[in-house]
């Protein structure tokens, strides 16, 4: 359960960060500066290379938002549809 979980969180994190970078008009080499890592461990994370992104860059990713409860909620959601016992 603990694996999917920290799939579902990552890729939802990857999202975040692809949508992001986007919004801001930011080059991978900007949107790496602003979460703290360098550009190639950037681009591993909007490739879904990085399974689970740190704590850190969680943090300094939804301190990018507008309103962080919107990401939160589309997790939680996610969570609740694919891990449900079948």
């Amino acid at each position: 359960m603990r694996q999917e979980f920290e799939r579902i969180l990552g890729e939802e994190l990857r999202y975040l960060a692809i949508e992001t970078r986007d919004r801001l008009g930011l080059t991978q080499k900007e949107m790496g500066e602003e979460l703290q890592m360098g550009e190639t461990s950037y681009s591993e994370l909007e490739r879904g290379e990085t399974i689970c992104a740190s704590a850190l860059t969680a943090i300094l990713l939804l301190r990018m938002q507008e309103d962080p409860n919107v990401f939160l909620d589309r997790v939680a959601d996610r969570l609740e549809k694919e891990l449900q016992p079948v």
